[in-house]
């Protein structure tokens, strides 16, 4: 049986601009983790220099 070309199959899946709106909300945690992470490790070298320095 021929599926006729002027109507198209439903898809259930997303439409590309909530595709898009996805990756932004993926790319903002992303972002805001690494930015922690990096606060972070910072903050970790800070208290490592001042015990370093309060040792000299």
């Amino acid at each position: 049986m021929k599926r006729p070309k002027d109507d198209p199959a439903p898809v259930d899946g997303l439409s590309a601009e909530q595709q898009r709106n996805g990756l932004k909300a993926l790319w903002l945690a992303v972002a805001l983790f690494a930015t922690t992470i990096a606060i972070a490790f910072l903050l970790y070298v800070s208290i490592l220099v001042y015990a370093v320095m309060q040792r000299m």
